[in-house]
């Protein structure tokens, strides 16, 4: 058992621990800067001997901070939760740079910079000091966050280091910076875990100058070799598995994608007609997120309903807008039927930005008509006309 001491100060009696405890009371009854940094050095001291997360991500922001940026910037103190999907998007606040990280095994965490502390951050490497000015608000772009990821990179790497022995180093290590994500919606649909680890950092930014706040979330993961009511790693993967496939995912049925003149756009009115490519309704993109091409499909009806039938559901297929040099030899297909419609054929790149020709919108005649049956679509129901072949 450790000696204890009793420290009296102006009649107030306090009992605790030597070196810690002294070193507390002497910071909080002195301003002495000397003073100061006697406690944190030992304070430093303790946490290496017994390091923690909230220890380990303290020293890693302070460090990179000062070794990447020149930047004194001190953690006043950290706060840990653990919080559902939900709950993180609410502790997001509006106006804070949103960094995803990507982590070991698919695993995806977010980093949070609020605007004192990216300021700070840009001030450093453009003028190599922190203004004493009023911070003015401004949307984030990537510039911001490709000046900030160094911080991010070299926190998430020094924290690493510090727990590569700690029994919580199979969530904690393994990050780095993935990229800058606009908005709460697409933070929530990029953050897939279910559960997170959260840890709110206050900052004091330049002795004082200036507070800010980083924020950080992980992603609540299974330790290595842990079973849950007996259930083994087998079947927590089905689980998992399961549960991913249950996910809602948005597909888009792209036609085909035009460039217009911003004069051209600025004129369009009801009734006018944009031309298409004569095999847009014949070969569909099927669009994920991020405009990943994952089938192509042709527009037709069933029991009266518009449908699309996939033709080659292949990822490995050539994004839309993009040549196809097999289709310019292949003739238009012509419609059949007293209500079909005879679609112009256009070269398969015609308006792309680099080759799109001069050209004016369709607008209807005198008699209000296209010269086009009233539903162009119906040549192409999959019993009828030539998408039938």
């Amino acid at each position: 058992m450790g000696v204890q001491q009793f420290v009296t100060f102006s009649g107030l009696e306090l009992q605790c621990e030597p070196a810690e405890a002294v070193a507390e009371a002497m910071v909080g009854t002195a301003s002495n800067a000397g003073l100061r940094r006697k406690a944190k050095i030992a304070r430093d001291e303790q946490e290496a001997r017994a390091m923690s997360p909230l220890r380990a991500l303290r020293l890693a922001t302070e460090k990179t901070a000062d070794a990447s940026f020149s930047l004194v910037l001190s953690v006043q103190g950290i706060e840990r939760a653990l919080v559902d999907h939900a709950g993180l998007l609410k502790m997001v606040p509006d106006g804070v740079l949103l960094l995803l990280l990507d982590g070991p095994d698919g695993a995806v965490g977010v980093m949070t910079l609020d605007a004192a502390t990216l300021a700070a951050l840009i001030e450093m490497q453009t003028v190599g000091q922190v203004l004493a000015r009023p911070l003015r608000e401004r949307p984030l772009t990537r510039t911001d966050a490709a000046m900030a990821a160094p911080l991010v990179d070299g926190i998430l790497h020094r924290m690493s280091q510090h727990l590569l022995d700690h029994p919580d180093a199979y969530w904690t290590c393994g990050y780095r910076y993935g990229a800058m994500i606009d908005d709460r919606r697409s933070l929530g649909m990029a953050l897939g875990a279910p559960d997170f680890h959260v840890f709110r950092l206050p900052l004091d930014i330049a002795d004082g100058l200036r507070s800010g706040e980083v924020m950080l979330a992980l992603p609540q993961r299974l330790a290595p070799s842990v079973t849950t009511n007996g259930t083994d790693a087998g079947e927590i993967s089905a689980q998992l598995q399961e549960r991913v496939l249950d996910a809602p995912v948005r597909l888009d049925a792209i036609l085909c994608r035009l460039s217009l003149p911003l004069s051209d756009f600025g004129r369009l009115a009801v009734g006018d007609v944009l031309p298409l490519p004569s095999d847009a309704l014949r070969e569909i993109a099927i669009e994920a997120a991020g405009r990943q091409l994952v089938a192509t499909g042709r527009l037709g009806k069933v029991d009266g309903m518009r449908a699309l039938r996939l033709t080659n559901p292949d990822h490995r297929l050539t994004p839309v807008g993009s040549p196809d040099l097999s289709a310019q030899a292949a003739p238009p297909r012509s419609a059949k039927g007293p209500s079909s419609a005879v679609i112009t054929p256009q070269a398969p790149n015609d308006y792309s930005p680099e080759t799109r020709p001069d050209h004016d919108l369709k607008r209807p005649d005198a008699t209000g008509s296209f010269g086009a049956a009233a539903d162009d679509l119906q040549p192409y129901a999959f019993n009828d006309g030539p998408a039938a072949a």
